[in-house]
C-alpha cells in the first residue's frame, strides 16, 4: 500500500525503517468516489492527500463557469496549500474524476510527525518548492504557448491524462472551449494520417 509514497518521499529525503514506520503509521488510508470534492470552495483545508491511485482536478469558479487550473493523478501529493497553510477558506476546489484512493495527512498529525521525523520538515519545504515551480510553468504555458502547443505537450508528456478526463475538463485546462478542443483533435489526427500516409508512400 505504501511502496509508491515511499518511493516518491526517497526523491527528496532518506528515511531509515524506523521513520518510515512512523509516517506510515501518521497517515490515513481513504476511498473516495468520483465526483467527490475533497475541498470545496470558501471551506478550510484540512489535510494533505497524497493519490495512491485515480486523477483529481483542480478548479476555481468565475461567474458560474468551473476554470480547470492542474490536474493530479498518481503518485502526487495535493491539497489547497494555502488554506491548509493560512487556515483560510479555499479558493479552489478539488475533486475527483475517478474513483481514488487517498493517503490522507491531517494538520494535527503532520505536526506531530514534524516532531517525531524532523526530516519531513524538510521533505515538504523541498515538495512546495517543486509546487511552485510547476506552477510558474503552467502560467508560462498560458502566456507563451497556444492552446494546441498546449495540448501537444500534454500528448508528448503525459498522453493518458487526455483518455483519464473528460473533453469538458481538458478544454478548460487548456483554455478553450468543448468545441474547439474536438475541432483541435481533429486536425491533429488529420495532420498525423497525412504525414504516415505520406511516409509509407515514400518509403515503401
Amino acid at each position: 500500500m505504501f511502496d509508491l509514497l515511499l518511493h516518491q518521499v526517497s526523491r527528496y529525503i532518506n528515511l531509515n525503517k524506523e521513520e518510515e514506520k512512523i509516517l506510515m503509521e501518521t497517515l490515513t488510508y481513504r476511498e473516495v468516489p468520483p465526483q467527490f470534492k475533497l475541498v470545496d470552495y470558501q471551506k478550510i483545508c484540512q489535510e494533505i492527500y497524497f493519490l495512491k491511485s485515480g486523477c483529481i482536478r483542480m478548479y476555481y469558479l468565475k461567474d458560474g463557469e468551473e476554470l480547470t487550473g492542474f490536474l493530479f493523478t498518481e503518485g502526487m501529493f495535493f491539497n489547497s496549500f494555502e488554506s491548509f497553510i493560512r487556515q483560510t477558506p479555499s479558493l479552489q476546489i478539488l475533486e475527483t474524476v475517478e474513483a481514488c484512493e487517498l493517503l490522507v495527512l491531517s494538520k494535527d498529525k503532520l505536526e506531530v510527525l514534524y516532531n517525531k521525523v524532523p526530516k519531513m520538515n524538510e521533505f515538504f519545504r523541498k515538495l512546495l518548492e517543486e509546487r511552485f515551480i510547476n506552477a510558474q510553468k503552467v502560467v508560462a504555458t498560458f502566456v507563451l504557448d497556444k492552446p494546441e502547443e498546449r495540448y501537444l505537450g500534454i500528448l508528448a508528456s503525459n498522453p493518458s491524462l487526455l483518455q483519464r478526463f473528460p473533453q469538458n475538463v481538458l478544454a478548460s485546462y487548456l483554455g478553450i472551449t468543448p468545441v474547439s478542443l474536438s475541432r483541435m483533435r481533429k486536425r491533429i489526427a488529420e495532420r498525423k494520417h497525412y504525414h504516415e500516409r505520406n511516409y509509407h508512400r515514400n518509403y515503401h
